[in-house]
């Protein structure tokens, strides 16, 4: 009996028919200490096992004549699931519909090493169901995709696990079922029998086969499917478009989202819907409106809206005030004073997340969705530094730029008693410098697990080193107040690493603001050995040739 799942719209009725239905499935197993278990159980009359839920009230529909992907990492349930599929086992609850003729892609099972690969093809064969007479047709096209060539009569016991594998690829795929299970397999062989497999995964699809292709690599599933699920602990998380689920599944396994970060996102309706640079005066800020709510609108009372510095991963929270306007749940305006913060929106990449505070007190959060954003005004504006709002990827980001670049390099670190001295050089071309009024600066140190802000004044002294050096200075400008030199207590530091910023700022038009992470390059003029104050060890860093400190007890 054939399946439906039956959706509406434009006013007409649209029939999809389900190759494989599977409602309500749950998979329990018994776990016992030793393989006497089972029978210690009976002779004793005492429960001696424990229950381990591979699948829990997993409901799926896979729709005939597309690829569907199944997603998670080893032990999460995706191949039990296509057991329970393949009647390889039964589950503990729920039921099965196939519609159709269905071979699971096992490139093992079916394989007795006692017997040739040319004998092993007509008792897989007998297996799926195939006489041996529809075996004799195809067996001459299995040979020639396993590529064994006169290995066929060999024992399999004395093929290589490649070969094994190949031959039960070549199996698989030569029998012509109306839905393949693929389980991990392309994995097998060389590179180019791996895209050979590839080609005839990608010709059952140009047949309208239906495909459900098992893996934890997500790359594979989004290039390869259209639709994806992913199970996780046993749990079915999501379904839907394979680059979405795919996307949640890569931001989990990289340890970029929770997995209650990634619940919520999925549980509640949310929208950003107008943004706005605005410029009041001199004091900048981001205007925006939206939503978010559920439907069920449970205990979370208060929700946040999110800033964070893609790079970094430092977050700034504000209140969300969220009303009901008649049509729309969950609405609400809110304005980011950039203004305030000139330290945290200085140059770099801007995200914007929703959240709560969960009961442990830590913020949850996740992107809100900016697909249909409409930007009021120009998503652009100039300031102390360049700021532009776009859309990417369904999520609205903030790019923040310094407006001039600034040249600056370290030439000395070296430490007296409790400081550590920086002593270098930084200026703006064109922008000249004859006294010391004409510029001041900061030195940051930013905690890099605690965002802590420690600041240090820098102080611009005389130097010819820049204006009487023609390859920065060909023009002749005047760049005398270019030296800075820095002076960092180093008692005030907390143990952990710091990276090290420069604020570089113009105190006459167009009174620009630079910040940077420092340009330390010129190692063989650094003390990079550790260095002891009090009960502190200190050592000087530098990646990528920024600057850090490193504080250890």
């Amino acid at each position: 009996m054939l399946g439906f799942n039956v959706t509406f719209s434009f006013e007409r009725w649209i029939f999809v028919e389900i190759a494989v239905s599977v409602k309500n499935i749950i998979k329990k197993y018994k776990l016992y200490e030793d393989k006497w278990g089972p029978v210690k159980e009976i002779l004793l009359k005492k429960n001696l096992h424990k229950e381990f839920l591979a699948l829990n009230n997993v409901s799926l529909d896979f729709p005939k004549g597309e690829s569907i992907g199944v997603l998670g990492k080893n032990g999460s349930g995706k191949s039990t699931l296509l057991k329970i599929i393949t009647g390889i086992t039964d589950p503990t609850s729920g039921s099965v519909e196939v519609n159709g003729s269905l071979v699971f892609l096992d490139v093992s099972s079916g394989i007795d090493p006692e017997l040739s690969g040319y004998e092993n093809i007509f008792m897989k064969g007998t297996l799926l169901g195939y006489t041996k007479e529809e075996m004799m047709s195809k067996v001459d096209d299995i040979i020639e995709f396993s590529e064994l060539g006169e290995f066929i009569n060999q024992p399999v016991k004395n093929y290589s696990s490649g070969m094994r594998s190949k031959l039960g690829f070549a199996i698989s795929v030569n029998v012509d079922p109306d839905i393949l299970i693929v389980d991990e397999a392309l994995a097998v062989g060389d590179s180019m029998f791996r895209q050979k497999c590839m080609d005839k995964m990608n010709e059952f699809k140009d047949l309208g086969k239906t495909i459900i292709f098992v893996s934890h690599d997500h790359n594979a599933v989004e290039s390869f499917c259209s639709k994806a699920a992913w199970i996780h602990e046993g749990n079915l998380i999501t379904y839907g478009e394979s680059k979405q689920v795919s996307s949640y599944y890569h931001s989990f396994m990289s340890g970029r989202k929770t997995m209650e970060e990634i619940k919520m996102e999925l549980n509640y309706h949310h929208s950003l819907e107008t943004a706005e640079l605005k410029n009041n005066a001199g004091q900048l800020s981001i205007e925006l409106s939206g939503y978010v709510y559920n439907d069920e609108e449970n205990q979370i009372k208060d929700w946040y809206f999110v800033t964070q510095n893609a790079r970094t991963k430092e977050k700034k929270k504000y209140l969300l005030n969220r009303m009901a306007d008649g049509q729309v749940k969950g609405k609400f305006t809110i304005s980011l004073p950039i203004f305030e913060d000139l330290l945290f929106y200085s140059p770099g990449q801007f995200t914007f997340e929703v959240g709560h505070l969960n009961n442990d007190g830590k913020l949850v959060s996740f992107p809100i969705w900016s697909e249909n954003v409409d930007f009021i005004s120009e998503p652009e504006i100039n300031h102390q530094f360049k700021y532009e709002l776009l859309n990417y990827n369904q999520s609205l980001i903030m790019k923040i730029f310094n407006i001039d670049k600034l040249e600056e390099q370290v030439n000395r670190i070296y430490f007296e008693g409790n400081y550590l001295m920086i002593d270098g050089v930084a200026f703006v071309r064109g922008y000249e410098t004859p006294s010391g009024n004409e510029v001041d600066g900061e030195l940051y140190l930013v905690h890099k697990e605690t965002f802590e802000y420690k600041n240090f004044p820098i102080t611009f002294k005389a130097t010819e080193e820049i204006t009487e050096n023609q390859s920065f200075n060909p023009l002749g400008k005047n760049y005398t107040y270019s030296r800075f030199i820095s002076k960092v207590d180093l008692s005030e530091l907390s143990e952990g690493e710091y990276e090290c910023k420069i604020r570089y700022s113009m105190n006459r038009d167009p009174l620009h603001v630079i910040i940077n992470q420092v340009w330390a390059s010129k190692n063989d003029q650094y003390d990079l050995n550790e260095y002891q104050v009090n009960d502190k060890s200190i050592q000087i860093v530098t990646k990528s040739k920024h600057l850090y400190i490193i504080v250890s007890a």
